[in-house]
Order: C-alpha cells, then structure tokens, then sequence
C-alpha cells in the first residue's frame, strides 16, 4: 500500500508539472533600457566565402499605452571580418577612420548610414511590429524588421509540448518558423524552432530561445538556417542576446 501511494503521488506531481501553463506577453516598462547583441556567422559555397558579423543596438521604451509599447532602436557598433577568394576585410566601427586600411575604409561608408539610423518601432504584448519609422538616418525601414520582430506570441496560454506557428516574407524570401515550448520554470520559458524556407530562396532553419516568464523578452535567441540563393549553399548561425542596462 505504501508503494501504491507513493507511485500515486509520482503520477500527481508528474501531472501537475507537466500542465504548467503561462501567457507569453511583452511587458516592457516606460524608461527601460536594453541592448541587443547579435552575431551573425556565414559561409556561403563551400568556404568561398565567410562572414562574422557583430552588431551591438540599444534600445529604450519611450511610452506604453493600452499594451503597445513605443521604443527607439539605434546602432551603436558594427564588427565585420570577411574573407572571399582569398582577399580579407577587417571592419570594427569603434576603429577611427583614420587606422582603417583601405578596404575597411570602404566597408566604413557602406555602414556609416547604418550607424546613423536610430527607429522608431510600436509593438504590442505578443511581439508583433505595428508600425516602424526611421526618424533619423536614411535607407529602406523594411531591411531592419528582422531584428526588431523575433517571435510573435500565440493568443492562449502555453504548456510544455504546444506548438504555433508564425509565418513572414522577408523580401521574397518566405519563412514558416515553429515554436515548441520544451519547458517552462519560475523565470524561463524554452522554445524550441523548426522552419521551412521557401520563395526566392530555399532551406530550413533550427534553432531555441530562452524567453524572460516575467516581461516576455527574449533574453537569447540561437538559429542556424541553411538555404540555397543561386544554386549557391549559405549556412548561417545567428545568436541574439537581449539585457536590461540601468
């Protein structure tokens, strides 16, 4: 008897883990500040061509209302090292101008703008982009969608094994991305991310994020996506971490 009760009370507890639930929702605060931090690996046919790219973006939420949240996105450093078919470019932006060779001098007035460029974003609680405006710098808005918009909660509360699924056409290229949650603790919600890529290029993706249970912010984001553009093969590991600074 001693054992069935024990057995019994395994199953309860095991139950009762298992349809833990919780509501993915943004939650930002007016004043907050975070920073983003992406680094971005490609190479592309072979090892005709490999990139490593840093990028540091600080954001600050200016206001809340009726749960959108308005924030300013600007780029504070861009770190590149290419190399194809044997030339190499080294590019950090906190290198003044004047050190640079020739090259990374070049790859400094493609990126200038970027550096410049500060957005304006309107989000709502399950991380869909309402609205996005550049109020400074110059350029096509569209391109930085990516960075601003990582997931888009489901409406419905969530438990360990539900899965959704969100699509988006980034310039022609088709993404259909799901997300399982693998588990979920007091402070951490795990996703798990498959995807299809379809359109003017085609693959597939994988990846996880770590999801912040209390203000829904995606703290680190790790994806590695392998398409085809050309009848060229470009693989590329991409890792996304969000901080709250002071």
């Amino acid at each position: 008897m001693k054992n069935l009760f024990t057995l019994l009370l395994l199953a309860v507890t095991a139950l009762t883990f298992a349809q833990e639930s919780t509501l993915l929702r943004l939650n930002y605060k007016t004043g907050e500040n975070y920073v983003m931090l992406m680094n971005m690996k490609q190479n592309m046919g072979n090892g005709n061509m490999t990139m490593n790219m840093t990028m540091e973006m600080p954001m600050k939420v200016i206001s809340v209302k009726d749960g959108i949240y308005s924030a300013e996105m600007s780029f504070k450093s861009i770190k590149m090292d290419m190399e194809q078919a044997g030339n190499k470019i080294n590019y950090d932006s906190n290198i003044k101008e004047t050190n640079l060779d020739e090259t990374a001098k070049m790859m400094s007035s493609q990126m200038q703008p970027i550096l410049e460029t500060v957005l304006l974003t309107k989000t709502n609680m399950y991380g869909e982009v309402l609205e996005m405006k550049m109020i400074k710098g110059s350029g096509n808005v569209n391109q930085f969608t990516s960075q601003t918009e990582s997931v888009v909660y489901p409406k419905e509360a969530v438990t360990v094994g539900y899965s959704w699924v969100s699509e988006k056409d980034n310039n022609g290229m088709k993404i259909k991305n799901t997300y399982t949650v693998k588990s979920i603790d007091n402070k951490v919600v795990v996703l798990n991310l498959s995807g299809d890529i379809t359109g003017m290029s085609k693959g597939n993706l994988s990846g996880s994020m770590n999801i912040d249970r209390a203000s829904g912010v995606p703290m680190l984001s790790t994806v590695n996506m392998n398409i085809e553009v050309m009848g060229q093969k470009l693989d590329t590991e991409m890792v996304m971490t969000m901080k709250k600074t002071e």
